[in-house]
């Protein structure tokens, strides 16, 4: 092949071979610009879904605090210190110690109020005591109910005494506002009747309480609540008992001897005050109840109606330094059936007024007057107990007392006891109270 061959030759390879590279060249860029194009599509649709999915997150999380304030509103309220987390599973236990010195110018194993007969209350003994020691536990028991065992030892002389004080389950999660609570438990009637003494403001319970509901009114029953789901506290409740405790006795009408009704109502007033008003009634039938030392048997009803009011300052709501305390009920008893083989229909009325003022962190001084009327007897029958000679029992009483903390309380009180016939007695009492182990907090 001559020389001018093989230059035409390597000529045209060389054309042909340029114009394939630069042909493969153009299609790597096309496929190079169209993936580009593609991930700046996608791009744009994940950007897209994202800010979608924020908007949609956005979305449930404010439905789900308007549900969960919606279900606050009408979550159930656990009374007598058994709060719902309540340590989950693990029992949250908890005990009350509590001790006395008591001085009285008269002797209180003889204690009566004129014109009423006492379950068994009295204003303490004289000399170093030790009150009610209390052992709490409570529970979840699952995720539909709780539970509380309250168990009292008192020291009477040289013997101690076990009491069942609460024994009932709890329903945690009833739709509307509802709650239901079955088994032993103290009444939800009144302001103080539900609180355990241990948090009550003074050192022994106001004269109406002693004589008409011996301190407290606590039983085996059934009780239904509503929470209204309303910005003021608004709450109804019904309770049914067994009718063994007084003022009832001997569970009558086949167990079930005790009945209540309540409706309580608060809210607040500004920043600084709160107040909770309520009405409530406890009718109870006894067959055989005996009170006194002499057995006095009452067998018939008893109703007793209460009306209460609380009102509370701090400032700014906030009561760690400073606050005030104003506290009072009017009770009306109702007695109608046999007493001593008599029969005797007649209305009693009671009342007590307290104001408490803690002018520092862990200092307070409180005041309560007490005031009690028996009705009528019919006339000439001898019916000792129940005749007040047309006294009225009154009460004074002052106290101030050191909190080092929530757990512990040193207490001194003084109170001008005009509740017999004849001189006053005049009572010292000095109380300490310790709380070990769970702390849960008190009700307002």
């Amino acid at each position: 092949m001559n020389r001018t061959l093989c230059r035409a030759m390597s000529l045209a390879f060389v054309v042909t071979t340029s114009g394939v590279a630069h042909a493969a060249s153009d299609t790597d860029l096309t496929d190079i610009r169209k993936q580009i194009d593609a991930l700046t599509q996608r791009q744009a649709e994940d950007t897209r879904r994202i800010q979608d999915l924020e908007a949609a997150l956005a979305r449930a999380e404010t439905q789900h605090a308007a549900d969960q304030a919606k279900q606050a509103a009408s979550a159930p309220v656990v009374a007598n210190n058994a709060p719902t987390s309540a340590g989950a599973f693990n029992p949250a236990i908890n005990g009350v110690l509590d001790g006395k010195l008591g001085v009285f110018s008269r002797d209180p194993s003889n204690y009566a109020i004129a014109g009423f007969p006492l379950g068994g209350e009295g204003p303490g003994q004289r000399g170093l005591a030790l009150g009610e020691a209390e052992l709490n536990a409570t529970a979840n028991v699952d995720d539909l109910f709780m539970g509380s065992l309250t168990m009292s030892l008192e020291q009477d002389g040289g013997d101690t005494e076990v009491s069942l004080e609460e024994a009932f389950i709890q329903t945690l999660s009833l739709p509307g506002g509802l709650q239901a609570t079955a088994g032993k438990f103290l009444s939800d009637i009144g302001y103080m009747n539900s609180q355990h003494e241990h948090a009550d403001d003074f050192a022994d319970r106001p004269l109406a309480y002693r004589a008409f509901l011996a301190n407290s009114f606590g039983d085996t029953g059934i009780r239904m609540t509503w929470l209204a789901p309303t910005i003021t506290y608004i709450r109804v409740g019904g309770e049914v008992f067994r009718g063994d405790s007084f003022p009832a006795a001997g569970a009558a009408n086949r167990g079930f001897g005790a009945h209540s009704a309540y409706v309580r109502v608060g809210d607040d007033l500004g920043t600084d005050f709160s107040y909770q008003t309520g009405v409530s009634w406890l009718w109870t039938d006894a067959r055989g109840r005996e009170t006194g030392a002499l057995s006095d048997v009452f067998t018939g009803s008893t109703d007793v109606g209460i009306a209460h009011l609380v009102v509370k300052w701090a400032p700014n709501g906030n009561p760690t330094q400073r606050n005030v305390k104003f506290q009072a009920e009017v009770l009306r008893n109702h007695l109608n059936g046999d007493f001593n083989g008599v029969g005797v229909e007649r209305t009693d009325y009671g009342a007590y007024g307290q104001l408490t003022y803690q002018f520092m962190q862990g200092w307070r001084v409180g005041y309560r007057f007490d005031w009690m009327s028996a009705g009528a007897v019919p006339a000439n029958i001898l019916l000792a107990t129940l005749d007040s000679q047309g006294h009225d029992a009154t009460r004074h009483t002052a106290m101030l007392e050191y909190n080092r903390s929530e757990f512990s309380r040193i207490r001194l009180q003084f109170a001008s006891d005009r509740s017999r016939l004849g001189a006053s007695d005049n009572q010292i009492l000095l109380q300490y109270t310790a709380t070990i182990g769970a702390h849960p907090a008190h009700a307002y």
